[in-house]
């Protein structure tokens, strides 16, 4: 019932914003006050329609009503109420309803503080995004037609076809797929409603370019469309950090950023807007680069719409992790597409003619030319990644199956484009603030240049910095910082709301240091042999069983249980187990890893990281995932995830085992004989373990925890030793451990020594556990074990281990530009504001 409701509300929200699309149109041609009204009311309808639907679903969710397809496929039962509510937006139907939500509450604050003339025509291009989006989630099927996907179909709609659904139409799951493991994340919580905001908030410059381009009014927009502009370039840029984030401290590939489409999704717009910022700002100063500034307000939104057509029309499904699967939507993505782009560039051509151009061109040491300079570096490094995300689809022109750029592709040309744009930071900051000769452009420039010289010598000296390329890249980079810098500082004095545009440049010139380090200059934690193999490897020393010269060094770390290797010549890195933690995922396991600074003194120089690893079982083999660990610091982090263990390899030779039995590849005949000697033989095995130490044989893993006292009033008066042993033994990935406490006692008797070690039974396993030696000089017990076959496994872990220098400064450049974003949207709206009281 409520799900028929929900379709209900949507296909009315739809009839909604088809009539007041309608009414804006006849109010944009008209001027009659009736339309606009009319028109408001119509889309306040359809905003609040969605705002209910959207309640019913979050309340399926929370009701664990499975039987509808959405909350079957992203929830379970046992999920965490966060990560419930997370579900909303975690399919790609619930994401467009919250884009769909973002979208109406920018077009409530765009009909409270959008001006004539571009009120009308503006409220129109809003609305008709809205429509394309809407339709995303009509779910309206005629036969071999469909509209969009319901995020209200129930199982028997969406898989019709499934067996339990045709023998059973009213079938309702006991529990869901749940969410993706990598997505239960507090930043992935965050991410994709800033995401979608950014996405809503930048179809408001592209609503104004074509308001702009409909009533021939150039010039005024930019003034109210600057502020919305920052903001969606200001939400994007945090969506770009969370998601960064997120894969920094959840995803194993090793840093923050990878190139992913979906990644770049977000990206490319927010280069492109950036770039119309700076066309708008020179637009307001000096009322040139009016084509420019409508051809990227129109593009960032295009790109925004061509990115969402390649994520989720599942064309780049085999390019991409990110991608959203398939739901039928291609056809209707790609005519979104067609029309946002069609429309835009048909107005354009259209009043192409018509658009002011400007009459002199300016003087190379302008703050038009060097601004419009800037904005082209930053409009051609969203050109190359546009290129590099498009490139499996162009590749289907010259091969049947293209693969995605490597990412020393987007590496290779993006780099000088970003020393380019540092450059240009701080001579159009100055050019931007006053007027200048060659001259004394020159010497204003020198202590900047001083100042980003030093900085750049220091860094070589101490970073061990070789390479040219790298140098003039730094030189770049604290030329921006130092050169806005100064800037900054003399704005800050005169009138600190200024200080918005070189408070970013800062913020871009530190990104671009942190870059460079920490992935230009990460390295590998490694022990001396392995690093002695290596460059044994690099000089052509090596060669394998057949002959051939080995070329690929080992990366990864082995660590055997409480076997501590100093690695880098840094850190004494100990593996100290492992816990089994089935509370979080079944058959998670948690590795305990110490880290000990050598080069320092005292007891805080240790610290602890407890990288994660949990199956993800498939029907033909068991896929492992990691959760990484990362010790941040303020001049280097230490990243560490698990690539393998003993553990994990018994679970995978666990798995062939049954898998073989299962096929019957493994069953063998057995004589009358063989089985009875079998029977006759109990298997017994010793293993020796210190305090804390952990053996695993077959399926079971003992841990020897502690010693415990003993009651000596019961033993006899020669009693020399007596103690208990608190073993613990975990069978398989069971949650609870067995806890049992052995006892040893040593006494005299008849002037002999004599051991008194009762066996302990596990009844239920058959096994039974005996005390049988105690090394007083180093702690160590000896267990006898009766009952396992399988003989004892040294216990180690794969580590990748990493050492990534200034990820800090990372993270550092994104606060400073996204404050100095902050700064500047403060600034313009506020005297917008006050243009219009």
């Amino acid at each position: 019932m409520l799900g028929t409701i929900g379709k209900i509300l949507i296909n009315v929200a739809f009839l909604s914003a088809i009539l007041s699309l309608i009414g804006y149109f006849l109010y944009s041609k008209e001027e009659n006050k009736r339309f606009l009204t009319l028109s408001n009311w119509l889309f306040g309808l359809k905003g609040l329609l969605i705002l209910a639907a959207s309640g019913i679903l979050i309340y399926l969710i929370l009701g664990h009503q499975f039987n509808y397809y959405y909350v079957y496929n992203y929830t379970s039962s046992d999920l965490q109420l966060k990560y419930l509510i997370s579900a909303y937006w975690g399919g790609q139907e619930g994401s467009f309803m919250l884009w769909i939500l973002f979208s109406a509450l920018t077009g409530f604050g765009l009909m409270k503080w959008v001006r004539e003339p571009y009120r009308g025509p503006v409220l129109f291009f809003l609305t008709l995004n809205q429509l394309f989006l809407l339709s995303m989630i009509l779910g309206l099927d005629f036969g071999s037609f469909k509209i969009g996907a319901s995020p209200f179909r129930t199982l028997a709609e969406a898989m019709p076809n499934a067996p339990f659904i045709q023998s059973n139409p009213d079938f309702v799951p006991a529990n869901g797929k749940g969410l993706n493991d990598l997505l239960k994340s507090p930043w992935m919580i965050i991410h994709p409603p800033a995401l979608f905001l950014g996405f809503s908030l930048m179809a408001v410059p592209y609503c104004f370019a074509m308001a702009a381009l409909w009533k021939r009014k150039y010039h005024e927009w930019v003034n109210a469309a600057l502020p919305w502009t920052l903001a969606a370039n200001l939400s994007l840029f945090a969506a770009i950090f969370l998601g960064g984030y997120w894969a920094y401290v959840t995803l194993s590939f090793g840093g923050y950023w990878a190139w992913d489409p979906v990644e770049n999704a977000s990206f490319i717009p927010w280069l492109i807007g950036t770039a119309g910022i700076h066309t708008m700002l020179i637009q307001r100063k000096s009322s040139t680069s009016q084509k420019a500034s409508i051809i990227l307000a129109m593009l960032a939104y295009v790109a925004v719409v061509y990115e969402t057509f390649l994520t989720r029309s599942g064309i780049l499904a085999d390019s991409s992790v990110h991608s959203f699967v398939d739901l039928g939507l291609y056809n209707q993505l790609l005519l979104f597409m067609v029309v946002i782009v069609g429309v835009g560039i048909g107005m354009l051509i259209y009043r192409y003619k018509d658009l002011p151009s400007q009459q002199n061109e300016s003087r190379f040491l302008s703050r038009e030319f060097m601004t419009f300079a800037g904005a082209m570096v930053l409009f051609l490094i969203g050109m190359v990644m546009a290129l590099g995300t498009s490139s499996p689809i162009i590749g289907w022109l010259f091969v049947e199956n293209p693969t995605p750029p490597e990412i020393s592709f987007y590496n290779e040309w993006t780099t000088p484009l970003a020393i380019i744009a540092a450059i240009l930071t701080v001579i159009g900051q100055y050019l931007f603030w006053e007027r200048h000769s060659a001259e004394s452009l020159a010497e204003e420039l020198l202590w900047p240049l001083v100042g980003a010289s030093i900085g750049t010598i220091a860094t070589i000296v101490i970073g061990n910095v070789r390479d040219l390329y790298y140098m003039i890249y730094l030189l770049s980079a604290w030329f921006a910082l130092f050169g806005n810098g100064f800037v900054m500082f003399r704005l800050a004095r005169r009138k600190p709301r200024l200080i918005g545009g070189s408070l970013s440049h800062i913020g871009f010139g530190i990104l671009l240091l942190g870059f460079l380090g920490s992935s230009a200059y990460q390295s590998n934690l490694l022990d001396m042999q392995t690093r002695n193999y290596n460059v044994a490897v690099k000089e052509g020393e090596i060669r394998d069983k057949e002959g051939f010269t080995v070329s690929e060094p080992i990366t990864l770390l082995e660590l055997k249980l409480n076997e501590p290797k100093v690695v880098n010549d840094k850190y004494l890195v100990t593996y100290q187990g492992y816990t089994l933690r089935n509370q979080d995922r079944p058959g998670q396991q948690e590795y305990k890893i110490k880290f000990e600074n050598i080069n320092q003194n005292g007891s805080g120089n240790a610290f602890y990281l407890y990288p994660q690893v949990y199956p993800m079982s498939s029907a033909d083999k068991i896929q492992w995932s990691v959760d990484v660990d990362v010790k941040a610091g303020l001049l280097s982090d230490v990243y560490l995830y698990v690539a393998g263990s003993s553990f994990v390899e018994g679970k995978n030779e666990e798995y062939k085992k049954m898998k073989n039995l299962r096929s019957g590849n493994n069953i063998q005949p057995v004589s009358q004989e063989g089985l009875e000697a079998e029977q006759d033989t109990v298997p017994t095995q010793k293993i020796s373990l210190a305090r804390g130490d952990s053996v695993r044989m077959g399926n079971y893993t003992f841990i020897f925890q502690d010693y415990s006292p003993v009651d000596q009033s019961q033993l006899p008066d020669s009693t020399s030793i007596a103690v208990r042993a608190l073993v613990d033994i975990m069978y398989d990935a069971s949650q609870t451990p067995y806890r049992t406490q052995p006892l040893f006692v040593l006494y005299a008797k008849d002037g002999k020594n004599w051991v008194y070690s009762p066996p302990v039974k596990l009844a239920e396993h058959n096994i039974e556990v005996q005390f049988t030696s105690i090394e007083p000089e180093t702690g160590k017990i000896e267990l006898t074990i009766e009952g396992i076959s399988e003989k004892p496994k040294e216990e180690w872990v794969l580590l990748m281990a990493e050492e990534k220098p200034f990820v800090s400064l990372v993270w550092l450049g994104t606060f400073v530009l996204m404050a100095g974003f902050s700064v500047s949207i403060l600034r313009h709206w506020d005297r917008e504001r006050k243009r219009h009281r």
